[in-house]
């Protein structure tokens, strides 16, 4: 205790005349301050019918007693069956039980003194489980891939968690973390409560670890309820608990056992790393196959250009040719097509001039005309017609006073 707090304490109790149970509950007060972890021999072990267990320690060099206590959820926990002969380390704190004034040892933990007794009592144990069937293989549930939230369940401080983090790959993982402690059977009820937590958050798969240690460091994680409320999850479990030769039965429950966190986080990196790793080498195929089709692409343009430029060339030859027969066998053609033209014109020119009925007329001829048009025989006018003469120089208007028909002829 504080100096401070001895010195009220003594005030107290000097000034005052206490009742019995209030002088026990300041006692008990102060002892309680007194937590410590005893050893020494089990012996009058009873268990009550709720089942707490009342048992004596004894020391083995003077034979001293201390009468203990430990309740039945605490004791379920601790996982060690109390006998009479047993070496045990209980921690807890002193109390005195005011109905009957007798001071007890209140355990809160209960674990085995000695390397062969927790040899034993883990034989034991990991028998009884593996007759249940609880560390069959084809119970253990497969990790899914492509694990995007991660529960975690270790203790803050140390490197564990630095580790694991550190090597868990840039995939988008969601993480929930659950401090909690990991050392020894103290750790028990730590973990417990964590696993139940756990249980109802949205996770794909939990991971428990811790660092290496001795069989007894490892008593947590060799806790029957502990093992069994893992068994229980309805998500995968990894333990990347380290180990030496014996491994912790709860590792041995969970559906995948690595030994290290760094092992853990490249088992959940793994999925993600071969579809990276296959993403790429798609990526490379898709590359080279377009690469060849841009090669055969340009192969196929070339061969195209080379046709097109041979017709081209063709082209052009016959053009340069036809430019050339153009420039000097045409006009030849033409000139002579011309003067032939001419010379037909010139030709019907005067075959036109001869039959010009301007020309007759200059030589005497008249056209008569009436309303009908040409008159071209005595049948087209009748006597008192009015009648035009067209000759040479001008129309002569006149009157058709007679009719006369030439003989041997028809009209």
């Amino acid at each position: 205790m504080e100096q401070k707090g001895k010195s009220a304490v003594k005030e107290l109790l000097e000034n005052n005349i206490l009742s019995i149970s209030a002088y026990l509950k300041l006692l008990n007060g102060i002892l309680n301050s007194f937590e410590a972890r005893i050893v020494g021999e089990v012996s009058e072990v009873k268990i009550s019918s709720v089942g707490h267990v009342y048992f004596s320690l004894k020391d083995k060099k003077d034979k001293s007693v201390l009468s203990c206590v430990i309740w039945n959820y605490d004791y379920k926990l601790c996982g060690v069956e109390l006998k009479e002969g047993l070496e045990i380390v209980a921690k807890g704190i002193p109390d005195v039980y005011p109905p009957t004034g007798r001071l007890s040892f209140k355990a809160k933990t209960i674990q085995l003194m000695g390397e062969g007794e927790l040899k034993k009592e883990y034989e034991k144990l990991k028998k009884k489980l593996e007759d249940e069937g609880l560390f069959d293989l084809d119970k253990k549930k497969e990790i899914p891939s492509f694990v995007k939230r991660v529960g975690i369940i270790t203790s803050k401080q140390g490197a564990v968690i630095s580790d694991f983090l550190n090597n868990l790959g840039r995939f988008g993982f969601q993480i929930k973390f659950i401090d909690s402690r990991v050392e020894g059977l103290e750790a028990v009820r730590d973990l417990l409560n964590s696993v139940k937590t756990m249980r109802k958050q949205d996770v794909d798969v939990l991971v428990i670890m811790r660092g290496g240690g001795s069989l007894e460091s490892f008593l947590a994680f060799n806790n029957e309820t502990l093992i069994r409320e893992i068994a229980s999850l309805p998500f995968p479990v990894i333990a990347a608990i380290g180990h030496d030769k014996d491994v912790p039965l709860l590792a041995l429950v969970a559906d995948k056992m690595v030994s290290t966190p760094t092992a853990a986080a490249n088992l959940l990196n793994q999925s993600w790393q071969e579809a990276e790793s296959e993403l790429k080498a798609v990526e490379r195929e898709i590359f080279n196959s377009f690469s060849s089709s841009l090669r055969n692409l340009e192969y196929k343009i070339n061969n195209l250009f080379l046709k097109i430029k041979d017709k081209l060339e063709k082209v052009i030859s016959l053009f340069k040719m036809i430019e050339f027969r153009i420039k000097t066998v045409i006009p030849k053609i033409l000139e002579n097509e011309i003067n032939k033209t001419k010379d037909k014109l010139e030709n019907i020119e005067k075959i036109i001039n001869q039959n010009n009925p301007e020309r007759n007329l200059k030589l005497g001829y008249c056209i008569a005309n009436n309303k009908k048009g040409i008159i071209k025989s005595i049948n087209d006018v009748k006597t008192e017609d009015i009648i035009d003469l067209k000759v040479y120089n001008g129309i002569i208007n006149t009157q058709v006073k007679k009719i006369q028909k030439n003989e041997g002829k028809k009209p």
